[in-house]
């Protein structure tokens, strides 16, 4: 998580910089926050792209924002939960072939196949499936039957489950080193640049 939070020090800097419109720091610290915040969630998101194979309107599905206001003078960019969304694996450009799956996680990686996995599902809905052990459920294959008939053959209520099958999340990513540091560094350079613009706003806006 990236987050800018304000302690005394920084309202009484602001509020010096002001001068006699000490009373506007709110509106400098919760803007320039928020600014910030979305500038961090756009160069997180390039990052964790530049990384890996994902498209950009995947990645910032899982990117969110808290906005400061005037009663929490502090916010936050985090991406969701690691474990809870991990990403499904069509989305990382998964293909289906005769001999299973292919998909390509890392951009400076090469393609990998999963062997009989395969592709179902339409649109938003269509995932890559795979049973962990092909061999049919010996529990419930009818006594006298062989458990290595063709696989199509094979009563669909005797077949192992199926399993989807996710790539890592966006929130993995962005807690690298190399993407959440450089992220977190330019938050503050940009979180500073921010609060002087608005600074120099204010001030024109009232004296002209």
């Amino acid at each position: 998580m990236t987050a800018v939070q304000i302690n005394q020090a920084d309202m009484a800097a602001v509020k010096n910089m002001l001068g006699d419109l000490a009373d506007k720091y709110k509106s400098v610290m919760t803007t320039s926050i928020n600014k910030t915040l979305t500038t961090a969630k756009t160069q997180a998101a390039a990052r964790v792209g530049n990384k890996v194979t994902l498209k950009a309107a995947r990645i910032k599905q899982d990117f969110t924002i808290k906005k400061a206001n005037y009663s929490d003078i502090s916010g936050s960019l985090r991406a969701l939960d690691a474990q809870e969304n991990r990403v499904g694996l069509i989305q990382y450009g998964a293909k289906q072939t005769l001999k299973g799956v292919t998909t390509k996680i890392l951009r400076d990686k090469n393609r990998f196949l999963i062997p009989h996995a395969f592709i179902a599902g339409r649109g938003a809905k269509e995932h890559v499936f795979w049973r962990k052990n092909r061999t049919p459920d010996k529990n419930k294959w009818p006594s006298g039957k062989k458990v290595n008939a063709r696989w199509d053959s094979i009563p669909k209520d005797m077949r192992r489950p199926l399993s989807r099958r996710t790539g890592p999340s966006v929130a993995y990513w962005f807690s690298k080193p190399d993407i959440f540091d450089p992220v977190s560094i330019q938050a503050q350079h940009v979180y500073l640049i921010n609060v002087e613009n608005k600074i120099d706003e204010i001030i024109r806006r009232h004296r002209g």
